[in-house]
């Protein structure tokens, strides 16, 4: 595809204990298919290993915030649109914010740079609180940011219909159980193998369903970003998305 003149650039956001280059391949296929420019958050697996020790988002904020920031002067763009992995999606959900954040009472009112959010497997919800697996952080987007709170901004979740939980199963169909039920969700349900269908859709979000897509990249089965193909097939939804009308055209100030 040509590129796409003055459409707003791309900026991949990590999953959990990702290495940004993990991403590479997905950034080439989404240029490929969506003729925008392409970045990738530059979040590395030491970044996330701080998040184990302080169970907080502040050290990724200020990275994700540099790569905004970075991506739209590079571009000479307003706002770009945020593609975010697993909890990239969390993470981009609170950077949005307008509420402080942690210990330090971080902000950086993203909502003002952010276009859209495409979130592609990420845990929007969960009845658990704790430190394992960013619970904690779940919980407080949920509690401050319901749904597709910010009611200018395009929000999209694209979910994989691959793995359905079932206890006693085979080892996808188990490790998928042990982790739905992880965010306190129902096992016995359709999901990615991480993410159950319930959690990974976000109330009041355009809702994109992949038949056969599961979590993360391995050598024996599609994920989110494995082909040209699979991008195209949530990327075409989100443009038609982002040619409609969100709620509300209004931004704050």
């Amino acid at each position: 595809m040509s590129e796409v003149i003055g459409a707003e650039p791309v900026l991949i956001v990590g999953g959990f204990g990702s290495n940004y280059p993990l991403y590479e391949a997905m950034r080439f296929f989404l240029a490929q298919v969506s003729g925008r420019p392409v970045a990738i958050a530059p979040i590395t697996l030491l970044d996330w290993g701080g998040v184990i020790a302080s169970d907080s988002y502040g050290a990724l904020l200020r990275i994700l915030d540099n790569a905004v920031r970075e991506t739209l002067a590079a571009n000479r763009a307003k706002r770009v649109v945020l593609v975010a992995h697993s909890a990239g999606g969390v993470l981009s959900r609170i950077y949005l914010g307008d509420q402080p954040y942690g210990p330090r009472h971080l902000l950086y009112h993203g909502h003002e740079r952010i276009f859209s959010l495409v979130t592609l497997g990420t845990p929007h919800s969960s009845k658990k609180t704790g430190r394992q697996g960013g619970l904690n952080q779940i919980a407080f987007v949920q509690a401050r940011y319901p749904g597709a709170y910010w009611r200018f901004i395009h929000y999209i979740s694209v979910m994989g219909k691959g793995v359905f939980g079932i206890a006693d199963g085979q080892p996808p169909e188990r490790g998928a159980w042990q982790s739905y039920t992880m965010l306190g969700s129902d096992g016995a349900q359709w999901g990615d193998g991480i993410v159950p269908m319930d959690a990974g859709l976000l109330a009041g979000s355009h809702e994109v369903i992949l038949p056969g897509i599961r979590h993360d990249p391995r050598p024996d089965r599609p994920w989110y970003g494995t082909s040209a193909p699979v991008v195209r097939s949530w990327w075409e939804q989100v443009e038609r998305t982002l040619k409609e009308p969100t709620p509300s055209a209004r931004r704050p100030g």
